[in-house]
């Protein structure tokens, strides 16, 4: 028996071979998907990976502009109680004009790029749809010929059961990873679509309230 090792980004692949047995066509599709299917899961990982780095900048982009908003109610609910006569009046003015045109850039800097992420993140699901029908409509079921017909391989059933096994550990840890990128994600969606619902409110008294406020917006 030759031990044949290959080195995958996603694991190394161990397997026995009988050089004495001619490999039939089914064990020969059935190594060929099995080398797909570590290709495919790497790549899964690789776009879950890229996905997750981007969250904790864009929360933290979000918590920004929340700063933001948060300082801009208080001085417009401060504002709104003054007299004309106040001489600080304009001084909270000013400062109210500049926290709500930073808001709007800090949006207008965040925006696209979430927005281009959410797109990747909607298309992830049709993704992983695909992965996942492969996977069980054709992969697996080639291998399981090998099982059924194990006599007639020239590979050793033991080794590749047991190299099988690790890789299934691997699509284990790939899926864990996918669950945490989209809980991560429909969070950040669902937080940022709940405070520009707010800051829209906020926007619309205090252009009720006075519309040159907004003029730099």
């Amino acid at each position: 028996m030759e031990t044949i090792t290959t080195t995958h980004p996603l694991r190394t692949i161990t397997l026995q071979s009988d050089g004495s047995k001619t490999a039939p066509a089914f064990e020969t599709l059935a190594l060929q998907y099995y080398h797909e299917i570590h290709d495919r899961t790497w790549e899964m990982l690789q776009r879950i990976q890229r996905g997750r780095r981007l969250v904790p900048g864009f929360r933290f982009q979000i918590e920004g502009i929340e700063r933001l908003y948060d300082l801009a109610t208080y001085k417009f609910d401060r504002l709104k109680r003054m007299v004309a006569s106040n001489p600080l009046r304009d001084t909270v003015y000013q400062q109210l004009n500049v926290l709500l045109a930073d808001m709007d850039n800090a949006v207008n800097v965040l925006l696209p790029h979430l927005i281009d992420e959410t797109k990747v993140f909607i298309d992830h699901e049709d993704y992983s749809i695909g992965q996942d029908q492969w996977m069980e409509e054709i992969a697996f079921p080639q291998f399981d010929k090998i099982f059924a017909n194990y006599e007639e391989c020239s590979i050793d059933m033991v080794f590749f059961d047991l190299d099988l096994e690790d890789f299934k550990h691997a699509l284990a840890f790939a899926k864990k990873q996918e669950g945490l990128y989209l809980d991560k994600m429909n969070t950040l969606i669902d937080d940022y679509s709940d405070l520009n619902n707010r800051v829209d409110r906020f926007l619309g008294q205090v252009d009720e309230f006075d519309r040159n406020l907004l003029g730099g917006v």
